[in-house]
């Protein structure tokens, strides 16, 4: 496998949160796959994987968003809103369901003691109180958003994340609570438009020497 580290800074230099999409550009079904791919392969604590990510392109679903999401147009504009979520808690099911699947993919036998004794592990890990599972496991999907971000940048695919909308009224309009689910942060995907003024203005970040430190 190569790779050209150089590209990626390259993407990441040319992204920016979009603030107006060109409405008429779509992904192709070759892009958005390569999209949820990407989630897929994000990492998670554990690989648990205890989320969900909603994609939406249905125009009507949409406009019904953008109240709930404070009028930002990009919601309507974009090709697809994926709006990631988090399981509202932990179950043991979701553990066993886990640990059956790593025995499965990697040819172990689920009652071996190597098994039983990740699912023991598994279990006492993640006995938390909710309040601090809920806080993990949303870090999770903003690891997830950070994968897919950078993925979005290397496909030359535009992103804007989003964190500003009202998550019970999104929970509720997409019904997320009956999946044991909450909303947790949305990024509509698609192609900047050229009359976005943002596309040309320069990045302000911090110098290097000062962000970063080296011991």
């Amino acid at each position: 496998m190569t790779s050209n580290n150089q590209d990626i800074i390259k993407a990441l230099q040319w992204r920016y949160a979009v603030k107006q999409f060109d409405a008429s550009k779509k992904l192709t079904e070759e892009q958005l796959k390569r999209l949820m791919e990407g989630l897929q392969l994000t990492p998670t604590s554990m690989g648990l994987q205890l989320m969900k990510f909603i994609v939406i392109s249905n125009p009507e679903l949409k406009a019904k968003i953008t109240p709930i999401a404070f009028n930002q147009p990009q919601v309507e504009q974009c090709s697809h809103l994926f709006v990631l979520c988090r399981k509202h808690t932990v179950t043991e099911k979701d553990i066993s369901s886990f640990v059956d699947r790593t025995a499965s993919t990697r040819n172990i036998e689920t009652d071996s003691p190597t098994m039983v004794g990740f699912e023991k592990m598994l279990s006492s890990s993640l006995n938390l109180p909710d309040p601090q599972q809920k806080a993990w496991m949303e870090n999770q999907v903003y690891i997830a958003l950070g994968n897919f971000l950078t993925l979005c940048a290397a496909e030359a695919i535009d992103a804007c994340p989003m964190e500003g909308f009202d998550r019970p009224k999104l929970d509720r309009l997409l019904e997320l609570e009956q999946d044991g689910l909450n909303a947790v942060v949305m990024c509509p995907v698609g192609f900047r438009s050229s009359e976005d003024k943002y596309s040309e203005v320069k990045k302000v970040r911090r110098p290097l020497h000062n962000l970063v430190e080296e011991r």
